[in-house]
């Protein structure tokens, strides 16, 4: 009975995490399709090292480790490019557990995403790693199934095609390519398709916001829209700019984060408009190629001071009302 408890205890159980980990699956088996197995073992490596990072410091204090922890892993992960060495994978991981939610007193505590925490980290530290060896999506019926990589050193391409569309080098990737995922990038989330499957999962189960996805797809959309019918360049165009760069998987899996995201509904969707209006900036703009990873990290900073001017804008027009 004593073993049986103390094993219950490692872990607690967590259902609205195991259903993000549900919507993970089509992006974990797209990663495997147009990457190979090494993907699958890239992710396992990477919950390992989270869940041990994370079971040290909950071990001293006597608490289990949260599901959320299985989460992260995935996320940041998939978001990482499939040639990615192993000793990036680890540092990275285990800096986003210890420095992204751990010293913030762990789970249901931390203000940034822990996924965005760790790939911001190895991205800054390792930036040939992160930014210049990227792998070719595999061909055929079984693509990746059959290969344990597709990163083979005369077949790795130097930039995404959403970063070489952005330098002008090569025309705007096919709508199909991009909806299936048939192009170079983060392993797990260059096929829309896989990314809307898990995605409208999080919607119907009411696991992800609504409203942040919602506003957030619809702000970005827009303003792309609008640049791209105004002739600034290098804005590549509203679909283009929905599909390609992981945009929408960050709309569904990381700008919804529950711990991280606002919890009151003004500051939901001023967070989600922040969220779209930097990543337009810095995608297009700056010499980063993907900007959702430091908007996101910049719209974690604005959601708790978001909520308490909203918190307290509603008491205010209580004691107002009372008043009167």
């Amino acid at each position: 009975m004593k073993e049986m408890t103390k094993t219950k205890r490692i872990l607690v159980k967590q259902p609205l995490m195991r259903r993000v980990i549900i919507a993970c699956i089509p992006c974990i088996i797209s990663s495997i399709y147009f990457f190979g197995w090494r993907s699958l073992v890239v992710i396992i490596v990477a919950c390992v090292s989270a869940f041990l990072t994370e079971f040290f410091f909950e071990k001293k204090k006597g608490e289990p480790v949260s599901e959320a922890v299985f989460v992260s892993a995935i996320i940041y992960s998939l978001i990482l490019p499939p040639t990615i060495a192993w000793h990036v994978l680890i540092i990275g991981i285990v800096f986003a557990i210890l420095f992204g939610k751990m010293v913030f007193g762990g789970f249901g505590h931390n203000i940034f995403n822990p996924a965005m925490v760790g790939r911001a980290f190895v991205y800054i530290c390792f930036p040939v790693a992160l930014t210049a060896t990227w792998a070719p999506p595999a061909g055929g019926l079984l693509g990746g199934f059959s290969l344990w990589s597709t990163a083979v050193p005369d077949a790795l391409t130097s930039a995404t095609p959403m970063a070489m569309l952005k330098a002008g080098t090569i025309p705007s990737p096919s709508l199909l390519d991009l909806f299936l995922g048939n192009i170079a990038g983060s392993m797990g989330v260059t096929s829309v398709l896989a990314i809307l499957i898990g995605g409208f999962y999080l919607v119907i189960t009411k696991t992800a916001n609504r409203w942040i996805i919602l506003t957030l797809v619809l702000t970005y959309a827009i303003s792309n829209g609008i640049l791209a019918v105004l002739g600034i360049e290098p804005v590549p165009g509203m679909l283009v700019a929905l599909m390609g760069g992981g945009f929408l998987f960050g709309a569904f899996f990381m700008a919804t984060d529950p711990i991280s995201a606002p919890r009151l509904l003004p500051s939901q969707i001023i967070y989600a408009i922040i969220i779209g209006i930097s990543t337009l900036v810095i995608r297009n703009f700056s010499v980063f190629n993907g900007g959702l990873m430091f908007s996101i990290l910049l719209g974690n900073m604005f959601a708790p001071i978001l909520d308490y001017y909203f918190k307290n804008r509603a008491k205010k027009a209580v004691v107002k009302e009372s008043i009167s």
